[in-house]
Formats: C-alpha cells, structure tokens, sequence
C-alpha cells in the first residue's frame, strides 16, 4: 500500500466549502483506494500549524503515479488547490 498525506492551510480569502468540496472529487479518481479530507480538530498553534487535512491511500506507487498524472488531479491541484492554498506540506510513504 502507498499513502499520500498533504497537510494544508487555505488563504484568508478562500472558500473552505468551494476548495474543499472541489478536492472531494479526487476520491472518485480510479487509482484511489480511500480518501480522507478534513479539517484538523486540535487547535491551531505552534506543534499544530496546519488546518487541513488530506490523506489518500493506494494499491502501490504506480496507482500513486497515475493519480497524480491523472487530468483531474492535474486540473484541481493547479486550479483549486495552488491558488487558494497558503501553505502545505506532503509526505508519502510504502507500506
């Protein structure tokens, strides 16, 4: 199995039900196996800078590969979740 994690903050004047909701599509992407997207529950603060959460999980690396090359991927990470993301940060690991 392969998990991606991405752990995000949205913009001060982004729409947290349009990005978010536009990023739920990704489930319904046919290399994923689960996706996890929601907002983090402890408090924001030092030891936990990040209010959103993403977690899709994969057959292996190559449905990994053809998700993320996927045109809807491609179309909401360059259209919805860059323009309207402050920061994040992402790991991936195989399991």
């Amino acid at each position: 199995m392969h998990r991606h994690v991405v752990l995000f903050n949205l913009n001060d004047d982004a729409s947290a039900e349009e990005v978010i909701g536009s990023m739920k599509i990704l489930a319904s992407l046919p290399t994923v196996d689960a996706l996890m997207l929601e907002e983090n529950v402890v408090p924001a603060g030092a030891n936990s800078p990040y209010k959103w959460l993403l977690v899709g999980d994969f057959a292996d690396q190559d449905a990994r590969d053809a998700y993320e090359k996927h045109e809807t991927h491609v179309d909401i990470i360059r259209n919805v979740f860059l323009p309207n993301v402050k920061d994040f940060i992402m790991s991936d690991v195989n399991r």
